[in-house]
């Protein structure tokens, strides 16, 4: 059946405290933990995001077989760089005149306009946080920067062809081995001990961290005591945080802020229009608008444990 209560008479009444509209859908837990960590970047962009890259040793490295062994003349070529392309993300606002006549100050059980401005801002991290896990209209998102070969073109380069930009995968069952597979996929990205590049988050659906939680209940692990007064525990895999997603799926992946990045516009980030009145309507406009890439300049220290 139809909603018997509209928008603007769920937004006013007589009298009464006022206070926030209780948010029904929204858990940016992803986008949270990116941010935390200094994963989303604000910077001035150009035409284009590229990530210059050291991708080799130096051919002309030798181990001496004599003393006046001669050396490579050879040009040194180690610099490449991956591009990305600039996508954007809009969240249109409209309300009439009318509205704004029902919703009087002192007859507010929410500000209307308000309402709608953090109802904008909660819609772009929304649909943020899902175009993370699966990208959307040239925006990439995890399903295809860490694929389950690690073989396809990210940033303009092939992995199938140039293996070093492969990012690292494997795949688990059950609960007999996703955690065995999970360390096996944390140590490829780490490369060695004691390395800084280490997976520092880790998020997949709450399905799959249920799985892993529960081969954990002897000695479950959890991470930052300010998780713990905020009513809800994050699960520590090794040294990463591992948060689950309402958008993740069966698949863990493995990120690093160093890594793996949301690059954003720092003028244009969540970024506020000017309101407008309508065209031949009795009514205003305002877009929230960001552009905005998520890119990774070290490919091979991301992974995915899939199944």
């Amino acid at each position: 059946m139809a909603l018997s209560i509209s928008q603007i008479v769920a937004a006013s009444y007589a009298a009464v405290e006022k206070k926030k509209a209780s948010n029904q859908w929204s858990e940016s837990a992803l986008l949270r933990e990116l941010e935390r960590q200094g994963a989303i970047k604000k910077v001035s962009l150009g035409a284009t995001i590229d990530e210059t890259l050291d991708y080799r040793r130096n051919a002309g490295a030798v181990v001496h077989t004599t003393d006046l062994q001669p050396l490579s003349t050879t040009k040194t070529e180690v610099l490449t760089a991956a591009s990305y392309a600039i996508a954007s993300v809009s969240v249109p606002m409209v309300w009439s005149k009318e509205d704004e006549a029902k919703n009087p100050s002192e007859n507010q059980k929410v500000d209307f306009v308000d309402s709608l401005m953090n109802n904008a801002l909660e819609s772009h991290d929304d649909l943020m946080e899902q175009t993370l896990f699966v990208g959307s209209n040239g925006l990439l998102g995890l399903d295809t920067i860490l694929s389950e070969t690690g073989v396809n073109t990210i940033g303009g380069i092939d992995a199938s062809i140039e293996t070093w930009w492969k990012n690292k995968f494997d795949e688990w069952t059950d609960d007999t081995d996703i955690e065995e597979t999970m360390t096996a996929v944390w140590n490829s990205c780490a490369k060695g001990s004691g390395s800084s590049l280490v997976p520092r988050i880790l998020v997949s659906d709450a399905t799959t961290q249920a799985v892993f939680e529960g081969t954990q209940q002897a000695n479950q692990r959890y991470v930052d005591t300010d998780d713990l007064k905020a009513g809800f525990k994050t699960i520590g895999f090794k040294t990463a945080r591992y948060v689950f997603s309402q958008y993740g799926t069966d698949s863990i992946y493995f990120l690093n802020p160093k890594s793996f990045q949301v690059k954003a516009s720092k003028q244009f980030f969540r970024a506020k229009g000017k309101e407008q009145e309508l065209d031949n309507a009795q009514g205003s406009r305002v877009f929230i608008y960001s552009a905005l890439q998520v890119v990774t300049g070290n490919r091979s220290r991301l992974g995915v444990a899939f199944t």
